[in-house]
């Protein structure tokens, strides 16, 4: 499922440009109701479909997190250096609690993940009974 946008770290640094790449990767959750009841899920093609799409939404956002909460790290620890180099430096102590609260807020979208693929996969178990998802629950 590939996103009109690419992930970069201006999408990263910037909380509401993060949340916007999140809910386009999304979209495969958003209509999954409409999309399996306007299907015959009776055939495990469908259901197959259906689950490679979820798969590889899940391991797209999961990488798009990694990816951010990565960079912030190495920016924090760029800033913490800098800090400690002259400790008095408001600047630097404003921009690392800033980056602080930035990057518990992108960790935040962990619980808004497991959360999505609770009821996407509650909705995916009801209507491909026989078929096993196992691998993408947590």
């Amino acid at each position: 499922m590939a996103t009109k946008r690419e992930l970069n770290p201006t999408t990263c640094f910037n909380f509401s440009f993060f949340k916007e790449y999140m809910k386009e990767l999304r979209k495969v959750d958003d209509n999954i109701i409409n999309r399996l009841n306007s299907t015959s899920t009776q055939t495990e093609g469908a259901c197959g479909d259906f689950f490679k799409q979820m798969s590889e939404a899940y391991a797209n956002r999961d990488e798009a997190i990694d990816y951010c909460l990565k960079l912030m790290d190495e920016d924090l620890e760029k800033k913490n250096k800098k800090l400690e180099e002259d400790p008095d430096d408001f600047e630097v102590k404003n921009s690392i609690f800033t980056r602080e609260s930035m990057r518990q807020s992108v960790s935040n979208e962990r619980f808004v993940e497991e959360i999505i693929r609770e009821r996407t996969l509650q909705v995916f178990k009801t209507k491909c009974r026989s078929f096993d998802v196992s691998s993408l629950e947590k």
